[in-house]
């Protein structure tokens, strides 16, 4: 969806040149690329590093009042979903213009009634548009990115064939242990957990897996270092974003370790083609996929919901959308079970039916 409120003659050439100043609630994946096109960015998410430290959600209207103590009017919000429960509790009552970024959606049904509280919604996996325009909001397909890219180094000093650097065992992806043990059973394969980088940058190929067959962090991170990604078929404008034999490998079929370690080990044996698909990945993710590049899409977003005064609409519809925004954490109350999440489901609870 666009936004086609007028703009007064001469506000958008300023708009344009404006600097904003951005309240960034969650994930803070695109704070620094902020800074760097010159915007102020006041962080707030549990990380004790942050600007604002928040181990809880908070209303909108404390956590601007703790903003403006430290002489932070924010022209922006923008909440990044961190794959935990929100900090906010009534987003739909901001004064400014709102973005939220949706990246888990698959697995987090409660985004889509939890986004009426925003302005506009950046959906991180495309095939959840619309669900989102479904829900009556605009919405903008904003795919994940890499936080670096490396310079080109010697593809044949990589002493790694094939590697797998992510979580094993989580609830939401049962199927990546066993398929995992199943491909090193027929290749060899480096698995590891937590930071990838090291891993990355001696590989030749990246072994990608998913849960629900999303376009994941993995992808762009696997490329920018210079490695060769396999990647399953799936949707989620895979096909748009990458071409297979030219930027990634042919994807294999979803769970098939067999047909993924035969495309491995073709394509090893294959060293030169292999170091080209790696570098025309490399350079693709450098041009379209990094994270100052999504930085400065947001900042477009930014500026035009700004220019329309966004935010007008949203507070005029503020107790409709504050209806929407407590089924979200209905939503969310009923999925937390177990006596160590009772207070968590009793907190949510409270705020569904109050």
């Amino acid at each position: 969806a666009t936004i086609t409120r007028a703009v007064p003659p001469g506000t958008a050439l300023l708009l344009l040149k404006m600097k904003l100043r951005i309240l960034s609630v969650g994930g803070q994946y695109l704070t620094q690329s902020l800074r760097q096109l010159g915007h102020a960015v006041l962080s707030v998410c549990p990380d004790p590093e942050a600007d604002i430290p928040l181990p809880h959600p908070e209303t909108a209207r404390n956590l601007l009042e703790q903003a403006a103590g430290r002489g932070f009017i924010p022209d922006m919000l923008f909440y990044a979903d961190d794959g935990n429960l929100p900090l906010l509790i009534n987003p739909e009552s901001a004064p400014c213009p709102s973005l939220y970024y949706s990246i888990d959606t698959y697995c987090n049904p409660w985004h889509l009634p939890y986004a009426r509280g925003f302005d506009l919604v950046l959906a991180a996996q495309k095939d959840f548009l619309s669900l989102f325009a479904d829900e009556g909001l605009p919405a903008q397909w904003f795919p994940l990115f890499c936080r670096s890219v490396d310079e080109a180094a010697p593809f044949d000093a990589r002493d790694i064939p094939v590697a797998f650097v992510g979580t094993l065992g989580h609830k939401n992806n049962p199927g990546r242990e066993p398929f995992l043990r199943n491909f090193r059973a027929l290749h060899p394969l480096v698995m590891r957990s937590g930071d990838f980088f090291p891993v990355f940058r001696r590989s030749r190929i990246v072994l990608n897996q998913t849960a629900f067959s999303e376009v994941n962090f993995r992808c762009f991170e696997a490329m920018g270092c210079g490695s060769a990604l396999l990647m399953e078929q799936c949707g989620n404008g895979l096909d748009e974003l990458f071409t297979p034999d030219e930027s990634i490998l042919p994807p294999y079929p979803k769970d098939d370790a067999a047909e993924a370690a035969r495309i491995a080990s073709s394509y090893l044996a294959r060293p030169r083609q292999l170091a080209e698909i790696a570098e025309n990945g490399r350079r693709l993710v450098a041009q379209r996929h990094t994270s100052l590049v999504r930085a400065q899409r947001l900042t477009e977003h930014c500026r035009q919901l700004r220019a329309a005064s966004a935010q007008q609409a949203r507070l005029d519809q503020a107790d409709l959308r504050r209806i929407f925004v407590r089924t979200a954490f209905g939503m969310i109350a009923s999925e937390l079970r177990g006596p160590h999440l009772e207070r968590h489901r009793a907190f949510f609870h409270n705020l569904a039916t109050h």
